[in-house]
């Protein structure tokens, strides 16, 4: 459905099926994806694979599908979707969902008790596969091996899988290279965190959900603010909501995070002094995490390039947008700098 510019793609609720991950307690889940225009090209893609009469011919034309992005950017609120609706429509007993760690967990365990035919078996008679994370999948050449004949197995016959990863599974040099190759015959989506549009929706959706009556002025001061995931604006609605405030003028949120506050925390996460970060010396960690400050300092900041770059040693604005390039493309496919990155920016939006 298409609302204000932006795409809803309708996703079941959880409740009253399975609780998939975090998602038990997880507060208010919106039942749709929102894509902007930053996330056009995978909708055709996505509602296909969620309607009734297209899935078995999309699961022949892109298996397997594979969500990649950063975090935040709705890869496992989709993929979650997909697996509820198949429970919905066929019984819990046509899909599995697993994290990549409970995937493998199940594979040793299943060998030591010499129960892995059993186990491939099971997996055998799916509709639906859905693992996440597969970054975080071990590198045990074991492990790698039997979920590569795994997707075999299930792709042959039809069953729909689909991955999600923090970047690119080709990228992935800890992956066994035929895992890589099955992966990569496939369809992946890269999925980006909402842009404006996006965001918008997103607030209008979680305020109606939560019967708030917020004036539209209010609910644009709230867009323009937060530049992040969807978790961080409903964060921020709820500390509207505690506020107490229905005056425009006299909103109040959470004191805005400041460099000086980046730089230190960044500064004491990779065991740095803040000297060091803002000094002209071009020591790889030290390239690496003045990267991550200025990353940083471009998501939770209002603050220009040369701005950032005055408050990190007088750099050239230029120099600063190389940098931030730098890191987007370093985040796309590096899954422990997004650790970091994913870290800190909790260290920094702490309530």
């Amino acid at each position: 459905m298409l609302v204000n510019g932006v795409t809803r793609i309708d996703l079941p609720s959880y409740q009253g099926g399975p609780a998939l991950g975090p998602e038990a307690g997880c507060g208010i889940a919106l039942p749709c994806f929102v894509a902007g225009p930053e996330n056009r090209l995978a909708v055709p893609v996505l509602q296909r694979l969620l309607s009734d009469e297209a899935r078995g011919e999309a699961a022949q034309t892109f298996n397997p599908l594979v969500l990649i992005g950063p975090t935040g950017s709705g890869k496992s609120h989709l993929a979650r979707g997909i697996f509820r609706r198949l429970h919905d429509l066929h019984g819990s007993e046509s899909g599995e969902y697993f994290t990549a760690i409970d995937f493998a967990r199940e594979v040793r365990a299943a060998h030591a008790e010499g129960a892995l035919e059993n186990f491939r078996d099971r997996l055998a008679s799916l509709s639906l596969l859905v693992i996440e994370d597969l970054q975080r999948l071990p590198e045990r050449v074991f492990i790698q091996r039997e979920l590569r004949d795994t997707l075999d197995t299930l792709i042959d016959a039809g069953c729909t899988v689909v991955l999600t990863a923090q970047g690119s599974p080709a990228a992935m040099a800890p992956l066994e290279a035929g895992l890589r190759d099955r992966i990569a015959s496939g369809l992946t989506i890269r999925l980006s965190t909402p842009g404006t549009e996006a965001r918008h929706e997103i607030l209008q959706l979680a305020a109606e959900d939560r019967n708030l009556s917020i004036s539209p002025k209010q609910l644009q001061s709230l867009v323009q603010r937060i530049e992040g995931p969807a978790s961080q604006l409903l964060r921020a609605l709820s500390e509207w909501e505690l506020s107490g405030s229905t005056d425009d003028e006299t909103a109040t949120f959470r004191e805005p995070v400041k460099l000086k506050q980046i730089i230190a925390i960044v500064a004491r996460y990779f065991s740095l002094t803040q000297a060091a970060l803002r000094s002209s010396a071009r020591r790889k960690s030290l390239v690496h995490a003045r990267g991550i400050a200025i990353y940083l300092a471009r998501r939770l900041t209002d603050l220009s390039y040369a701005q950032i770059g005055q408050g990190l040693g007088h750099r050239d604005h230029t120099t600063i947008m190389h940098a931030q390039r730098n890191m987007q493309r370093l985040l796309a496919n590096d899954a422990a700098t997004q650790q970091a990155v994913d870290e800190l920016q909790r260290i920094l939006t702490a309530v």
